[in-house]
């Protein structure tokens, strides 16, 4: 029996619209009923991911910034952070890149340097504690992720140049044609669902977990029941072992119940 289930926010629960379906606030109340965790794995901000899915929120797991920060309703589980000096060489990297926008996405807040409303309209859909800053240094907390956008939507076009003058202990991760994430390499999704599965006594076939991007790619290693979206990119849809359909169809949700009227048919 699914024990946990775990799922992508953008491209995967959400539609293009950032909506999911109503039905699922009656599939959920199944899946409590059967005792089953539902997990929000996502790049977003903690914050902003316990707003979008309030009065449930509290019953929720939140793998946020693509797993650097665990948080059980609002109860911190696990936080990866980047290391004071390795962030000041981050920053230092970053500076001549000025055609695109960085958000410094940090326990309390995320934090843009960069003034724009074009670009506030567009983090406003990703995070709802925002503070403006006029220098890095100003920030006084703890970073788990830098998010660089591009909105021309050509990010690979920054990512080989960005990459290797990364310090080794640092990462990116595309998402989408506009976004890319740096953070610790020692953090993904698929190490932050082994933390829940070590946390809880779970093993992998109790787990299913759906994606559709690179940074979903090792939480789908890590499940049982792996499922690519139809609207994924062609390497998540290599390693799953599922698909479902796409993000405009609701194929989470529907997945989810397809399972649960099997489910208990067998009961």
């Amino acid at each position: 029996m699914i024990k946990l289930i775990a799922t992508d926010m953008d491209g995967t629960f959400l539609d293009s619209n950032k909506q999911f379906a109503w039905q699922f606030l009656d599939t959920y109340q199944r899946l409590k009923a059967h005792g089953i965790r539902f997990v929000i794995a996502s790049g977003n901000q903690y914050q902003r991911l316990y707003q979008r899915f309030l009065p449930m929120s509290h019953d929720f797991v939140f793998i946020s910034e693509n797993g650097s920060f665990i948080v059980d309703g609002e109860k911190e589980l696990y936080a990866n952070v980047i290391a004071p000096d390795t962030l000041k060489r981050l920053n230092q990297i970053l500076a001549p890149y000025t055609s695109i926008y960085m958000v410094y996405s940090g326990k309390k807040a995320a934090y843009l340097k960069n003034i724009s409303e074009a670009f506030d309209e567009v983090v406003n859909m990703h995070y709802c504690a925002v503070e403006h800053v006029r220098t890095v240094e100003e920030i006084d907390d703890e970073i788990f992720k830098v998010a660089v956008y591009d909105p021309e939507e050509h990010i690979e076009r920054f990512l080989e140049e960005i990459s290797e003058q990364l310090p080794p202990d640092l990462k990116v991760v595309t998402s989408g044609n506009m976004w890319m994430d740096i953070q610790n390499k020692s953090i993904n999704k698929g190490i932050a669902i082994r933390f829940l599965q070590e946390k809880w006594h779970l093993k992998p076939e109790e787990c299913m977990a759906f994606g559709d991007q690179m940074n979903d790619y090792e939480m789908l290693q890590t499940v049982g029941h792996a499922y690519a979206m139809a609207n994924a990119v062609e390497p998540i849809k290599a390693i799953a072992k599922y698909h479902c359909p796409d993000n405009e169809h609701q194929g989470v949700v529907q997945t989810i119940e397809q399972y649960l009227n099997d489910l208990e048919s067998e009961s």
